[in-house]
């Protein structure tokens, strides 16, 4: 729960006829990350034989699936089932039908794209009652444009002024299109003296007959295509149905095929033996023993590296953390920043302890609290699985608990007391349950307590510190964290002492003495450099003040919105403008405590808090598996 598992390193040397069967025992496994095996004088294989034969069919299946539309997932079946259909006649027929569809499909779609085009720059012209075909027998050249309504005199001048046959007509919003005819060699020269006016020639494709029928006339290709284009859709559909299940089946086959056989990329060999090496979690090496022994027999000598090896020669393994599904979003929040190394402390339940009471402390109001737990409830209804909003709304509605509880004790319903509450919304008056600490008018306690809880988190932060240090031997270090934890509680007591005269005046020398000691603990542990952090570690306590700043901002917002706009029945009329204005301003105040308690209660952690003990920067355990969703198990 506070460590990752235990991880052991297995070693398993076997002659190389027996390569396939140590791979398929380690997939079976299942709680095995293959290690790429490091040797002088020890080569890696490459993949196993059959290697590109696979990769191809994989191709040929992957192009196939993405040719077809999703078919009905149905019965699953076995691996050689999976692998018989890869090489039967069903198969290539299938291949080959949908490379053809795939072709004439795409052929259609280009035809439909420049019909398409082509209609586009015939539309201008489509209400010109000219016969393109008669036009071009005659010794005229034609030019073919549009303009703007507002040159339409001038454009007809140039025209008539160079003696061309023209027609136009209103070709659409203010603009017109025009077809003009003029002797040839003198087109150039009238198409300059029209762009002048305003005329933008347009190059016309050529048409026989009339721009109106033939754009009619692609219409009816464009349908005829399009319906051809259906009819291979509906046979695609067919085939998909047929044969969806069965290629899926193939292709996760060959996948599987190919991770196995890249897997032995990973592995030693000499003329005659294989040397494979996997991390295996210590809890699973009795399974993966047995599994050798029964697929290997006695061909296969295994050898177990303990964690305690693995850490004495320095080794790191990779990271497996093993949580309850209840708290694995706190689990993936910590992964997402870093993933730990395999022999420090997980912060996952840290971080589910101290982050809520954070949260908690700094929104401290129990509307807010219950509306925060809604929306978070919410949100983690409607986002997938897969979404990173899905593990932070989670911890959002963790944290909205401890916010009801430091409400109650804050006594804070909205920015006000119970007791003027059940007054103003039920008109029950001097009615006091009980008296909370109500932030407004108790901050030197709340801040006191807020830097008490600094003190406390930053304290708990070096004595992990000084665990993991001392776990992995690193004496120098362990010494330097014990001081710092003793410089932090002794300094506490001694300012609390003398500052405060909080405790009686007869701590003051133990105190002084115990924190001397602590900062020589740091001096020897860290030299003098580590002794400049003292200022660092001093800010990092008085950070915590921000849980009580936060905390009131939003509770004076409240409490001014409460004495200003509350839609009390006194107000009349002006009640239906303040109610929603009451409402929407309190809802904004709430989200704006909410995402700002969110962000300072993560600072907190994985800044003031992480900061004395952890290091991150692990391997995330990633077990020789193959997840099967259309092939039988």
């Amino acid at each position: 729960m506070f460590f990752p598992a235990k991880m052991c390193k297995a070693r398993i040397v076997a002659p190389k006829s027996a390569l396939r069967k140590a791979i398929e025992a380690l997939e079976e496994h299942g709680a095995s990350e293959i290690k790429r095996f490091e040797h002088d004088g020890i080569a890696n294989p490459g993949p196993l034989e059959g290697n590109e034969e696979a990769v191809e069919k994989l191709i040929k299946a992957e192009a196939m699936l993405a040719a077809m539309p999703h078919g009905t997932e149905s019965q699953r079946i076995t691996e050689s089932e999976a692998r018989a259909y890869i090489k039967s006649k069903e198969f290539r027929e299938a291949e080959r039908r949908i490379a053809e569809i795939s072709e004439e499909t795409g052929k259609a779609e280009s035809e439909i794209d420049a019909l398409a085009e082509k209609k586009r720059s015939l539309l201008p012209f489509a209400g010109l009652n000219v016969d393109m075909a008669l036009a071009r027998l005659g010794s005229a050249a034609l030019i073919t444009g549009t303009f703007r309504e507002h040159a339409k005199d001038r454009v007809e001048h140039a025209l008539r002024r160079e003696g061309a046959s023209y027609t136009m007509k209103k070709a659409g919003s203010g603009v017109f299109a025009c077809i003009a005819a003029v002797p040839r060699g003198k087109e150039v020269e009238l198409a300059e003296k029209l762009a002048k006016e305003g005329f933008e020639s347009a190059e016309m494709p050529s048409v026989d007959g009339k721009p109106a029928d033939e754009a009619i006339a692609i219409d009816r290709k464009i349908a005829a295509l399009g319906k051809k284009n259906a009819g291979l859709e509906r046979e695609l559909a067919e085939i998909s149905r047929k044969s969806f299940q069965k290629l899926s089946a193939a292709k996760e086959m060959l996948m599987i095929e190919l991770g196995k056989s890249s897997a032995a990329a990973s592995f030693g060999e000499t003329p005659h033996v294989f040397v494979a090496e996997a991390y295996v979690p210590e809890s699973r090496f009795s399974g993966l023993k047995k599994i050798i022994e029964e697929r290997l027999g006695g061909r296969a000598e295994l050898r177990k590296f303990s964690h305690e090896e693995l850490t004495h020669s320095h080794e790191e393994a990779p990271t497996l953390l093993e949580h309850s599904k209840s708290v694995s979003s706190f689990e993936f929040i910590n992964k997402y920043m870093s993933v730990p190394r395999s022999n420090e402390v997980d912060p996952t339940i840290i971080f589910l302890v101290f982050f809520p009471v954070f949260y908690g402390m700094m929104v401290g109001d129990v509307i807010y609290g219950i509306l925060s737990f809604l929306i978070a409830k919410f949100i983690a209804g409607k986002v997938s699985a897969e979404s990173i909003l899905r593990p932070v709304s989670i911890i959002w509605m963790w944290s909205a608990i401890p916010a009801i509880i430091f409400g109650l004790i804050y006594d804070e319903f909205a920015a006000m007391p119970h007791a003027e509450l059940l007054s103003l919304l039920f008109g029950i008056h001097d009615l006091q349950l009980y008296t909370g600490i109500e932030r407004l008018h108790n901050v030197q306690f709340l801040l006191a307590l807020s830097i008490l809880m600094g003190v406390l988190t930053v304290s708990v932060g070096f004595l992990i510190g000084f665990l993991n240090a001392s776990r992995h031997g690193h004496k120098e270090h362990a010494m330097a964290k014990l001081g710092w934890f003793g410089f932090v509680t002794s300094g506490t007591v001694l300012v609390s002492t003398l500052m405060f005269k909080a405790l009686p005046e007869i701590a003051a020398a133990p105190s002084a003495a115990a924190m001397l000691v602590s900062l020589g603990l740091v001096l020897k542990g860290e030299g003098p450099m580590g002794l400049i952090e003292v200022s660092s570690v001093v800010a990092n306590i008085m950070s915590f003040a921000r849980i009580l700043a936060v905390g009131l901002v939003g509770t004076v917002i409240g409490l001014i919105l409460n004495e200003v706009a509350f839609p009390s029945l006194d107000k009349g009329l002006l009640v239906i403008v303040l109610l929603p204005l009451y409402i929407g301003i309190h809802a904004f105040n709430a989200f704006l405590a909410m995402f700002e308690s969110f962000i300072q209660g993560a600072r907190l952690n994985f800044v003031e808090f992480y900061s004395k003990f952890y290091e991150g920067g692990g391997h995330e355990f990633s077990p020789f598996r193959f997840d099967r969703k259309y092939l039988k198990e």
